[in-house]
């Protein structure tokens, strides 16, 4: 009965994809991958693979919360406007939920 429950969870997943802002122009040189439109959805690192690594977990958990309590989900901003803006790295993250 577990197994036909996983299987049931795994088919309602979904991929969403939300671009974040990677960048060191913190104090001491701290690495962050900020979900600009996402409230509260970052995630800190020591380098730039530590932090790229991190992102896609801190994305997929902030999206679980909101889907839980039945909140809507913001839209993705567009990255290529990100890119525009200048305010760091911008790397698209994708994750199923």
């Amino acid at each position: 009965a577990e197994r036909a429950g996983a299987s049931r969870t795994a088919a309602m997943a979904r991929e969403y994809s939300y671009p974040a802002v990677v960048s060191n122009e913190y104090e001491g040189g701290l690495w962050v991958a900020n979900f600009v439109n996402l409230s509260g959805c970052w995630t800190e690192g020591r380098d730039r693979n530590d932090v790229v690594r991190r992102a896609p977990e801190a994305l997929a958990g902030w999206l679980k919360s909101c889907l839980e309590a039945g909140w809507p989900l913001p839209e993705a901003p567009a990255a290529e406007e990100l890119k525009k803006a200048g305010l760091g790295e911008v790397l698209v993250f994708k994750v199923e939920v």
